[in-house]
């Protein structure tokens, strides 16, 4: 049955809480993956597009397009590395770091809304347990799955 599979439960857990992200941001005019890219340059800022794809865990064409959109809307800058010439840096604006503020308050409800409902010590071993599960996700994408039968 679907509601015993922990991928399938992964997904619906993981669709509501986007809703309710996206809802929240929407309302605050970010379109949808930028709420990641903003939360991500909060604790990392001045990073490589690269790292903010691995952080956000989207794809390089996705984050162009993101960046692009965002350097348009005044929140990010893309700036060269002062080590690297060949490489850019993004950097969040005064305005995209107040946004970003703005933002994490905002979304802090579906956090807490998941904290209600669990309590305290559940969500703490739902968080514990959700980075132990994609350790182990991610070592599946390297694995096959069973052969198809031939036809």
């Amino acid at each position: 049955m679907l509601d015993d599979e922990v991928h399938f439960l992964l997904m619906r857990a993981f669709n509501s809480s986007n809703r309710a992200v996206v809802e929240r941001t929407g309302a605050m005019g970010l379109l949808p993956g930028q709420p990641k890219v903003l939360e991500y340059l909060s604790e990392h800022d001045g990073s490589r597009a690269t790292d903010i794809c691995a952080g956000c865990v989207l794809d390089k064409s996705t984050m162009t397009s993101l960046l692009s959109r965002m350097e348009t809307a005044g929140l990010i800058e893309r700036r060269r590395s002062e080590t690297d010439g060949r490489a850019s840096m993004v950097w969040l604006t005064a305005h995209g770091a107040e946004i970003a503020r703005l933002m994490r308050e905002s979304i802090a409800g579906v956090d807490d809304a998941a904290m209600e409902a669990l309590g305290k010590e559940d969500y703490r071993r739902l968080a514990a347990l959700l980075r132990r599960a994609t350790v182990a996700f991610d070592r599946c994408k390297t694995s096959r799955g069973p052969e198809r039968p031939a036809s």
